[in-house]
């Protein structure tokens, strides 16, 4: 439906239109009395039941962790390389947050009606700004006012880390969160109102905003890593990014007053035109975005209802137009046992964004296992980054399991299939782990730690492979118990759901080795090929259980 439908037919009288608005909404404010009522009590009760958690747990640890920090616990190689990043970490992760938070505006954005309204209401010569006008407003006041207390919290702990004094720092880090979560709600209005137009084409602007927020990145992980460089002076006037991490990095005592108050006298002019920009385009959201909006709404909320991730991201991409671009061949492999890895190879390569994450995650663990004079658990976290390497390479499998039917006709069985889908990536994540560990050795950063990554291998490609065919969550589980910390069902369905990454993780960081910081040693270069083999194992237990569900 194109955007005429926004406003009133040629020929309407607009004084009557007016009254005709303002009488379906009285009518429709009458009739959802009861229905409103009953969203103001479960909004009441949300708030308590979160008051209450945060009351009960967060304050808790908050104060642990501003002891910690009075008493210089906290205090580190590791404290010093994110104080002293600040000036870049922070802008990364503010447009990182926007543009998440507007990314979603082509699927579900800011301006929402339930169906009822987009079938009954919009096409009727109502104005459309009354009608979508407080949702804008409830959106904006919703994602603001979590953003403010997000924003105050990581304040709270960056000053637990010796960041300024905790008064200043938590008033910073709230004005910085909501003025992300208002721009990012305004830019969601913006691209829910060109959706069709950024989805038909695939808009420079969407990439242009990827790749700062990728530079921004790139920019802190560097500072992380090897301490401040000229972008620590750059990056906070580059952008608005920078100019609302300008509060909270002077707060900190990286920048002046002077940056402070510069930087939010620019950021609210900023944020004023964003808004201007939003308001006037709330009423010209295609009918046709509202209705497609609503349909993905309904169905992310039952996917997410039974705790199941994928289908609620394939009712996302479902949104999104398919556009055309050059096919990858491969030669046709003449070996049978080749084929499945022939076709996963063409479905990555085909899908370049999987890889080049994969290449990112890769990058992240060996990056990780690289830094000196850092605590065991930081130099841990190179397990998770390489499993989430291991992940993005296993799709084509989770293809296969969205429907088993297509391999009915393969002569192999539902375990060997499953198997053969980890020969691509695990001979894509060893090219990885060893051009990373050759480019530390060169570069002058090497760590015995990064000889434990290849052998992992086994372990990482397994643990995707049982998380791709673990099927849907049983029945059983999402009933689960009463107890007197509440239902354990949505619990139990959580741990079913990454019981595969769960299980290997701990298993690989049981022993001591490499990952620890520590020499290798024959247990700590043996331990995970054993674990390895049993995730093998597993993988062709989960793939057979998953093939008899159908």
């Amino acid at each position: 439906m194109s955007d005429s439908r926004a406003r009133p037919a040629a020929g309407t009288d607009g004084d009557a239109v007016a009254r005709n608005t303002a009488e379906v909404l009285a009518r429709l404010r009458v009739v959802r009395a009861a229905e409103r009522d009953e969203r103001r009590r479960s909004l009441a009760y949300t708030l308590y039941s979160t008051a209450l958690l945060f009351a009960i747990w967060g304050v808790p640890l908050l104060l642990a962790a501003a002891r910690a920090g009075a008493d210089g616990r906290l205090e580190g190689p590791v404290a010093d390389r994110v104080l002293s990043a600040l000036p870049t970490l922070v802008p990364a992760v503010l447009a990182g947050a926007v543009l998440l938070l507007a990314a979603r505006g082509g699927w579900q954005g800011p301006v929402l009606l339930e169906r009822a309204a987009v079938t009954w209401l919009v096409p009727q010569p109502v104005l459309r700004r009354a009608l979508l006008m407080p949702r804008f407003v409830v959106s904006a006041v919703t994602a603001s006012s979590i953003a403010v207390g997000v924003g105050a919290v990581v304040g709270f702990l960056l000053h637990a880390l010796g960041a300024g004094d905790w008064w200043s720092m938590t008033s910073a880090g709230a004005v910085s969160g909501g003025a992300v979560g208002w721009a990012g709600t305004a830019l969601a209005v913006l691209v829910q109102r060109h959706s069709e137009s950024l989805l038909a084409r695939r808009s420079p602007v969407v990439r242009t905003a990827r790749a700062v927020v990728a530079a921004l990145w790139a920019m802190a992980g560097v500072s992380l890593a090897h301490g401040p460089w000229f972008a620590e002076a750059v990056v906070p006037w580059s952008g608005p990014w920078g100019w609302a991490a300008l509060p909270l990095t002077s707060a900190a005592g990286a920048t002046g007053a002077f940056a402070a108050g510069a930087g939010g006298l620019l950021t609210a002019l900023v944020l004023v035109a964003v808004g201007m920009r939003a308001v006037a385009s709330v009423a010209h959201v295609p009918a046709r975005v509202l209705r497609t909006q609503a349909g993905t709404a309904l169905r992310v909320q039952a996917s997410l209802y039974s705790l199941d991730l994928r289908q609620a991201r394939a009712a996302v991409r479902a949104t999104r137009r398919r556009t055309a671009r050059h096919v990858v061949r491969l030669p046709f492999p003449r070996r049978p046992w080749l084929v499945v890895p022939w076709r996963d190879a063409t479905a990555l390569l085909r899908a370049p964004g999987r890889p080049a994450w994969a290449v990112f995650w890769a990058a992240a663990a060996v990056a990780l296992l690289c830094l000196d004079d850092v605590p065991a658990p930081v130099t841990l976290m190179a397990l998770p980054a390489a499993y989430l390497a291991a992940a993005q390479l296993v799709e084509p499998a989770r293809i296969e399991t969205d429907d088993v039917r297509r391999a009915a006709q393969v002569p192999w069985s539902a375990g060997q299939l499953a198997r053969l889908h980890g020969l691509v990536p695990a001979a894509s994540l060893v090219v990885l782990f060893v051009l990373g560990g050759a480019l530390a050795r060169w570069g002058g950063w090497w760590s015995d730690g990064l000889l434990l990554l290849p052998v992992t291998v086994p372990a990482l490609v397994g643990a995707a492979l049982v998380s791709a065919y673990r099927g849907a969550v049983p029945a059983h589980l999402m009933i689960g118990s009463l107890t007197p910390l509440g239902d354990t069902g949505p619990l139990a369905a959580l741990l079913w759901q990454v019981r595969g990454p769960l299980v290997a993780l701990v298993c690989l960081a049981a022993v001591d080795g490499p990952a620890r910081g520590a020499a290798p040693d024959a247990v700590g270069l043996l331990w995970p090929p054993v674990v390895g083999a049993a995730m093998t194992w597993w993988v062709g237990v989960t793939a057979r259980k998953t093939v008899r569900q159908w």
